[in-house]
């Protein structure tokens, strides 16, 4: 079995950052279309932007929360193999 190095450690902490970041992203776009969906044409929202725009804002925001989130599982799978490939080392 390989032992991990800090910069092991580093790269799974940097993957896991990348992952939630992800996730925070999805769930806000997920709030915001929600708050969207509430609007009705008594009550249409701000002025200074259209409830499409703001919709696309928020569904460009979430795909960008998975597309952090799939970076951030390359970055942990590409961590692994480059642990998994390291020299063996033999604890007795």
């Amino acid at each position: 079995m390989s032992i991990p190095s800090r910069q092991d450690r580093l790269v799974d902490l940097a993957a896991l950052l990348l992952i939630l970041a992800g996730a925070v992203a999805c769930v806000v776009a997920s709030g915001q279309l929600h708050e969207i969906s509430q609007l009705s044409y008594q009550h249409p929202g701000p002025r200074t932007i259209s409830q499409l725009t703001a919709a696309d804002h928020a569904r460009y925001l979430a795909y960008a929360g998975v597309l952090v989130i799939g970076v951030g599982i390359g970055v942990a799978v590409a961590g692994a193999i480059r642990v998994s490939r390291r020299k063996r080392v033999i604890v007795s």
